[in-house]
């Protein structure tokens, strides 16, 4: 009977020991973590200098905003003129010309014969352009729409992308005309004066 009573006693150590462990012995009570804390600093933060390795960070340029209403760049109506509509003034020939007002013009003659000027008259809505030259000869007149006219665009002063020009008067960028956009160039055709 002694090992019987021997292996009873140990098998109840054993059990005595697995309940223990098991039972749920009281584990240490964690503790709550204490608040952070801020910390004001006292000096001023130090700046490094990059490194020879560190890339400096790109910077991004910013530009005027695109001109909203694109001013009509199209080029005026105009024609050639006709001998048969001179009419002569104590034997001097000239033409009337009908323009959109807001049309610009110039006389494209070397030798200075062809002078033109605005009448100051408006037909159907157009100003009329009057010009006197030497009779029965060829001369040639460029309009152009104001609205084209590049020097209200100024370039160069890095507020615009390359290929626009900025608009000062409406803080903006529009694209550059071309030196003749907006322009055409007729024949002015004078008759001859009885």
């Amino acid at each position: 009977m002694k090992k019987s009573t021997y292996l009873m006693l140990a098998v109840t150590v054993l059990v005595v020991l697995f309940a223990s462990a098991c039972s749920g012995a009281a584990a240490p009570a964690t503790q709550a973590a204490p608040p952070p804390v801020e910390v004001v600093p006292t000096q001023a933060p130090v700046e490094v200098a990059p490194t020879v390795a560190e890339q400096p960070v790109a910077t991004v340029q910013s530009f005027a905003p695109a001109c909203q209403a694109a001013t009509s760049c199209a080029a005026p109506e105009v024609k050639n003129t006709e001998a048969i509509d001179t009419f002569c003034v104590d034997k001097i020939p000239y033409q009337n010309i009908n323009v959109v007002p807001g049309t610009t013009f110039e006389a494209l003659d070397p030798s200075g014969e062809l002078k033109c000027q605005d009448s100051g008259t408006v037909v159907d809505d157009k100003n009329v352009i009057t010009c006197t030259g030497k009779q029965l000869w060829t001369y040639e007149l460029k309009f152009t729409n104001s609205a084209c006219a590049a020097n209200a665009l100024t370039t160069g002063t890095g507020q615009c992308q390359d290929g626009l020009g900025y608009d000062a008067a409406q803080n903006c960028c529009a694209p550059l005309a071309a030196a003749d956009a907006g322009s055409v160039t007729i024949k002015v055709n004078m008759g001859a004066c009885p």
